[in-house]
């Protein structure tokens, strides 16, 4: 029988895409974790995870070996949360704002797992980009980009994400690789954004940041059109590098500028200060920056 512990340690290797990462969130010894994932795969008799001196990713098998776990990781999850309510039963209404450009199979995936855990509890969720007004307009949580308006609301950071630039073989065959941040003005672009947004971006950070423009060919509000959009050759975009990782991996996405490295954009759970932490307020935004990244990653790896 597989070690539980191994599983479990597997699965968090996986959602923080990385052993160091994992090292740091678990607070266990990344020499630790590497040797019980490696006595995991000699017990199965399989390799669960591809590695090399830059990237860590999935095999065929570990990928839906990982689903099992992260199953399993929930279980043990929902177990616990029954014994936590047996002192304190977390219920309420909660209403939420999520930025449109958020998965919405992803939000869909974690506010089920979320309510399994927490029967009592009755969720609200709005996919808006409006800056919703926490208590003017009843809303208990809104899940905002960074950088954040200052303000007596009180900001959670929840996770943050590396941004790049990509774009499709058939793109940069037909229309030329851009060398440099200025050359993308001669490029076309997918925007992920609203009505307001322009068609620029910050490439590079630091002292080599810079605003460079780009000839918008289309702007929408959802990451997984702008990666189909890519995929199909309309232009260059601009994702988070854990949404398209396997596409990059496949070949089908390539990444560009990589000299020019951006400012990671954080994601934060705004709620209100007027009031003292609910209970059931600070049990989302933990459920939420515990399982956001697992879940996305189920998402990558069963696209």
């Amino acid at each position: 029988m597989p070690d539980l512990n191994g599983m479990m340690l597997f699965a968090a290797v996986v959602r923080a895409k990385g052993f160091s990462q994992a090292a740091r969130d678990i607070g266990q010894p990344k020499s630790t974790i590497s040797r019980k994932v490696a006595q995991l795969e000699e017990q199965l008799g399989v390799r669960l995870l591809q590695r090399d001196t830059r990237n860590l990713s999935l095999t065929q098998v570990g990928a839906l070996f990982f689903q099992h776990c992260d199953s399993i990781s929930q279980e043990i999850d929902a177990a616990k949360a029954i014994i936590e309510n047996t002192h304190s039963d977390i219920s309420g209404s909660l209403r939420i704002a999520i930025p449109v450009s958020f998965s919405q199979e992803v939000i869909a995936n974690l506010c089920s797992s979320f309510m399994r855990l927490y029967p009592n509890i009755e969720l609200d969720v709005q996919f808006t980009d409006s800056n919703v007004g926490l208590v003017g307009e009843g809303y208990d949580i809104a899940i905002k980009y960074g950088p954040l308006e200052s303000s007596d609301l009180v900001a959670r950071l929840l996770f943050e994400r590396q941004p790049i630039l990509v774009a499709s073989p058939g793109y940069l065959k037909k229309s030329g690789t851009p060398a440099t941040p200025q050359e993308l003005a001669q490029h076309s672009g997918i925007l992920l954004g609203t009505s307001l947004s322009a068609p620029i971006w910050p490439v590079g950070k630091g002292s080599r940041k810079t605003m460079a423009t780009f000839k918008r060919k289309v702007r929408v509000n959802s990451a997984s059109m702008v990666k189909r959009l890519a995929q199909d050759d309309f232009g260059i975009a601009m994702l988070s590098n854990t949404s398209c990782k396997q596409e990059l991996a496949a070949g089908t996405l390539v990444p560009l500028l990589q000299e020019w490295p951006m400012e990671p954009f954080k994601v934060y759970g705004v709620y209100s200060s007027r009031r003292q932490l609910a209970s059931n307020i600070s049990a989302f935004l933990d459920f939420f920056a515990k399982r956001y990244s697992s879940q996305e990653s189920l998402q990558s790896i069963m696209n």
